[in-house]
């Protein structure tokens, strides 16, 4: 599950990536519009770049309630969805699933699945499903949007597909789904190992045999790989033991490597084929020397009765008492174990040291590989514990509990800061109290008004400067004194009686005034120019 977790992070960061790029070009889509999740996002917004810059500083928890904030303040003009997105996709990250749930599924439609990279957001949904044993949603999610992932996570979904319609017994959809699966991928043991248990299921050896006899087609199989082909031949072996072909199933069990996970099964196998065929001193043989191994695993447990049984066919009747006898005392030595377990989990702190050693060893890696026998519960528990925390849905239960832990932490930091911010709020309000009698002063005294009557002077010169008017005002300073002095002497011309001025006495402002306005002309138009430019 952290394996799962990681990649949505990563999927969720290349996801934003996508929709955060700044884009050069000019055009923007009407406010009327639904916004296009698929293509990237020219940042229109300042409150949505504000979001990201927060989020990729990994200050999640200031980004949602900036984009709360942002929402509560209509301050997307252009990027609401984008934003809404993102807090669904921080709610998916907080484990808030529902959350995340019906924001994805209120902004992206069908088509929107059908874009690579939100339909691994879905993909990575359905899996948290599967993980979660909600089937019905994984399903419903994983089937719409499988054709349109990369191969990696297509062949990933086909197998989730393919279980699930095995826990419903749907044996033939099970198999549509698993001969989707590419040649070539790396899921590619694990369909062939499940197709062939399906048609043996069915009773159908020929259609199952070129799956089961080699499992992986490759020259290097992993480790993995050799112990899913083992574990077909077991499958194999007992399938032929139960149709009484004994050589085939005897050829099945002995090929299983001796240093693999399923020797025990092979060697228990071994011994029921010589069993079946009346060979029970051949049977003994494999069955005394699996009784030597532990006494835990299955196989060895029923190699135990299965001996004395061998006796018995032998006519050895003491030894076959004595090997009964050995077999109850062993049972009950295992029931009694179990029973010790489980007052150790009733009693002591066994769970609370399971929980600090697992955080402490970081046995939850990612891979999904469980939690391995390593000795975190110390000795002779570990093998039983083993079999419990291997389990999916204790691992499951287990995050879960992580989840809620770290959410704890939250809730304590948040309640902590409460009362900071409540006096925090109190004190701007009490500063705020304090400056309105100053406000007021500042409005009666006119000051506000004589600030409007001059913004309103440079409105009229701004509309009178459009109207080739006051074309003074685009003057340099040179050219502001030069006006001055005309004005000057035009009104110290008006002051003087038009007899006691001659012609050229009045043409001479007149030029110089002429001259004046052909200057301010050109000001006009090379600043309109550099407009233009810029």
């Amino acid at each position: 599950m952290i394996f799962l977790r990681c990649g949505l992070r990563l999927l969720i960061v290349s996801y934003l990536l996508l929709i955060g790029t700044v884009q050069a070009e000019n055009e923007s889509l009407a406010a009327a519009d639904r916004e296009n999740l698929k293509v990237p996002v020219k940042l229109q917004d300042l409150a949505y770049g504000e979001i990201l810059f927060d989020y990729y500083r990994g200050n999640k928890i200031k980004a949602l309630t900036r984009i709360l904030i942002a929402q509560k303040k209509n301050q997307f003009s252009h990027h609401s969805n984008s934003a809404e997105l993102l807090s669904g996709v921080i709610y998916l990250d907080l484990g808030m699933l529902n959350k995340a749930q019906g924001i994805f599924k209120r902004l992206l439609t069908e088509q929107d699945l059908k874009h690579e990279v939100l339909a691994k957001i879905e993909f990575y949904l359905g899996k948290l499903h599967y993980k979660q044993r909600d089937y019905p949603q994984a399903e419903k999610r994983l089937t719409n949007i499988y054709a349109s992932l990369p191969a990696k996570y297509r062949d990933e979904s086909l197998i989730m597909l393919s279980n699930i319609s095995l826990k419903r017994n749907k044996l033939e959809k099970a198999r549509d789904w698993l001969n989707l699966i590419s040649q070539d991928s790396e899921y590619l043991s694990y369909s062939r190992y499940n197709l062939g248990i399906l048609w043996l299921r069915d009773q159908k050896e020929q259609q199952a045999l070129p799956y089961l006899k080699k499992v992986f087609l490759t020259d290097k199989p992993s480790k993995i790989q050799r112990s899913l082909q083992d574990k077909a031949k077991i499958a194999l072996g007992f399938y032929y033991l139960k149709a009484k072909q004994y050589e085939l199933a005897k050829a099945q069990f002995l090929s299983v490597r001796l240093g693999s996970i399923y020797t025990n099964k092979a060697l228990l196998g071994i011994g029921w084929t010589y069993a079946e065929m009346d060979l029970y001193e051949n049977a003994l043989t494999h069955w005394l020397e699996l009784s030597k191994k532990d006494i835990r695993d299955i196989a060895v447990q029923e190699s135990l009765i299965a001996i004395p049984y061998a006796y018995q066919k032998l006519k050895a009747m003491q030894p076959a008492l004595s090997k009964y006898l050995s077999a109850s005392d062993a049972y009950q030595a295992q029931i009694e174990f179990i029973n010790q377990i489980e007052q150790e989990i009733q009693n002591n702190d066994l769970i609370e040291n399971l929980v600090y050693k697992i955080a402490q060893n970081n046995q939850l890696e990612k891979g999904d590989k469980g939690i391995k026998d390593s000795g975190l519960l110390g000795g002779k528990f570990d093998y039983y514990i083993y079999e419990l925390l291997a389990q999916n849905s204790f691992n499951e239960d287990f995050r879960s509990y992580q989840k809620l832990g770290r959410l704890e932490l939250m809730l304590v930091h948040w309640e902590q800061q409460l009362p900071m911010f409540s006096e925090m709020l109190e004190a701007n309000q009490v500063s705020f109290k304090q400056k309105i009698p100053k406000v007021d002063a500042y409005l009666a005294s006119g000051s506000f008004e004589k600030y409007r009557l001059a913004y309103d002077g440079i409105q009229k010169d701004l509309e009178d400067l459009k109207n080739s008017e006051k074309l003074y005002l685009l003057a340099t300073p040179k050219q502001k004194a030069f006006y001055d002095r005309i004005i000057r002497i035009e009104n110290s011309l008006a002051n003087i009686p038009s007899q006691m001025l001659d012609e050229s006495q009045l043409d001479k402002p007149r030029r110089a005034w002429g001259v004046l306005q052909w200057q301010l002309e050109t000001n006009r138009m090379q600043k309109n120019m550099g407009a233009y430019q810029n």
